[in-house]
């Protein structure tokens, strides 16, 4: 049997280890934090409205050349299209995802009557049509779920 001394000596750590666990748990952390603060910017960026950058050119008050300018303005439809939501459940509610799909993660929740705008953007995914939706909450819907609004 080995007498407590020696046993103690053998397992407690020098203060120098302690140190260097303590910047090691400390970069780990960092690095934890930077990765999180980097999949949020990425998950934003990844759902955020597209715009296309347009260019016009104006002419200007003097006989120079004419100035151009850069412009973003998001793509819309020429006329808004309203459709209502109709599960046929009663206090149903209709699952708004982030990409066309059930296997998309859920965005947000519409109830049964809720009237919905919907985007110019149509897909059709294993016979299923998903459309895409700008209000309430803007995400993809299955088609099967709207009707046309009274």
């Amino acid at each position: 049997m080995i007498p407590r001394d020696e046993l103690e000596e053998t397992f407690s750590p020098s203060p120098a280890l302690r140190g260097r666990d303590l910047l090691f748990a400390l970069a780990v952390i960092l690095t934890l934090v930077a990765m999180a603060g980097a999949a949020v910017f990425f998950a934003l960026h990844l759902t955020s409205p597209k715009t296309e950058a347009t260019t016009t050119t104006s002419p200007s008050a003097s006989s120079a050349a004419s100035i151009a300018t850069s412009t973003t303005a998001p793509t819309l439809m020429a006329t808004p299209v309203a459709m209502r939501v109709c599960t046929d459940i009663p206090d149903g509610r209709l699952h708004v995802r982030f990409a066309a799909g059930d296997g998309s993660e859920v965005r947000g929740y519409l109830t049964e009557g809720e009237t919905v705008l919907l985007a110019s953007e149509t897909e059709t995914l294993q016979g299923e049509v998903w459309e895409q939706i700008t209000s309430p909450i803007a995400g993809w819907v299955n088609a099967r779920y709207l009707c046309p609004s009274e």
